[in-house]
């Protein structure tokens, strides 16, 4: 794996010393980025970003610790009680992937069958707690631009028979599981 050093004067910086720097950059730029309704931000963006506000550098792939530093910041997030700010984290197709399953890990959380969905609620839990502009009726979970425009073609496409529109099933506000029949979700009561 490549080095790391700082962009100041050149010196080394221990990788692990470097992803610490990372994770703490990564964590205020989610979080600013979490005052703004709507907003989330690319992996190689925020690989970009955090070496810019941290002051330490690398050529070393962005695949190979990005995911790390996610890791830390939902570490962060679920031991101080904030929602997942990594959720606000994307790939080049604006999906969250395998990353951020290790939110639902650390929370002890079953991996829900549409991940999306579930990443979109934990955005929308990260703006309000941020305090961006929600709009007047409480919004909508949004799902990223590709993603949304991704399903609306799925549903558009002629098929030799009509999909009907998918149901929002309702989901437990504190921990976003789909909720049983009584109401009442299990990891949470």
């Amino acid at each position: 794996m490549a080095g790391a050093w700082r962009a100041g004067d050149g010196t080394a910086v221990p990788f692990r010393e470097a992803t610490v720097a990372w994770a703490l950059a990564a964590h205020a730029e989610l979080a600013e980025t979490a005052t703004g309704y709507g907003h989330f931000v690319t992996v190689n963006e925020l690989a970009e970003r955090v070496q810019e506000v941290s002051g330490v550098h690398t050529k070393a792939p962005t695949r190979t610790w990005m995911d790390a530093i996610l890791r830390k910041v939902a570490r962060r997030c679920h031991g101080a009680g904030e929602p997942p700010l990594s959720a606000l984290c994307v790939r080049q197709n604006h999906t969250v992937g395998d990353a951020y399953k290790y939110v639902l890990e650390l929370a002890g959380l079953p991996i829900p069958e549409d991940l999306e969905l579930h990443a979109a609620y934990a955005r929308w839990q990260c703006y309000q707690f941020y305090g961006a502009a929600i709009p007047a009726d409480g919004g909508v979970p949004p799902l990223t631009p590709k993603v949304a425009a991704k399903r609306r073609m799925t549903i558009a496409t002629p098929q030799s028979e009509p999909k009907p529109e998918p149901v929002r099933e309702a989901l437990c506000q504190e921990c976003f599981i789909q909720l049983p029949a009584n109401g009442i979700c299990y990891f949470c009561a």
